[in-house]
């Protein structure tokens, strides 16, 4: 379980989206939802996500600009992000982990993966051991 731990999902696909929300929640974490990376934007500072699950293809603004956005501010350092995407080329992989992601996540993923994954990047990046070789 990741008991308290805040999570911003980043989907504008519905059903994913509503998936990830499910899953995240059934693991214990407070879950938001943005539809987009302006949404994201908006919401990110007042809720204050331990961890971000971006996907990268969006309307409006998309998850690499997002994500470089994001980290453009030293006080989301320890935020994990997460990002997800059908794009699964190279070269998109390395634009996403170069503008700051921690992990990438071919679309489609098996969820129960994403989750164990999840915990052991927040668990290595800000400082919550007590997650790391958790069961599901």
């Amino acid at each position: 379980m990741m008991d308290g731990l805040k999570v911003l999902i980043v989907e504008d696909e519905g059903a994913l989206a509503s998936l990830l929300v499910q899953a995240l929640h059934n693991e214990g974490c407070e879950v938001a939802l943005a539809r987009d990376g302006i949404d994201c934007m908006n919401k990110v500072t007042g809720f204050a996500p331990d961890v971000i699950v971006m996907d990268i293809m969006m309307p409006k603004l998309d998850g690499i600009d997002t994500t470089r956005l994001i980290r453009r501010n030293p006080g989301y350092d320890t935020t994990v992000i997460v990002a997800l995407s059908a794009r699964t080329d190279a070269a998109t992989k390395q634009e996403m982990l170069g503008a700051g992601a921690d992990l990438f996540f071919d679309k489609p993923f098996v969820m129960s993966k994403l989750v164990d994954e999840i915990r052991e990047a927040i668990a290595t990046k800000a400082g919550y051991p007590w997650l790391r070789g958790q069961d599901r």
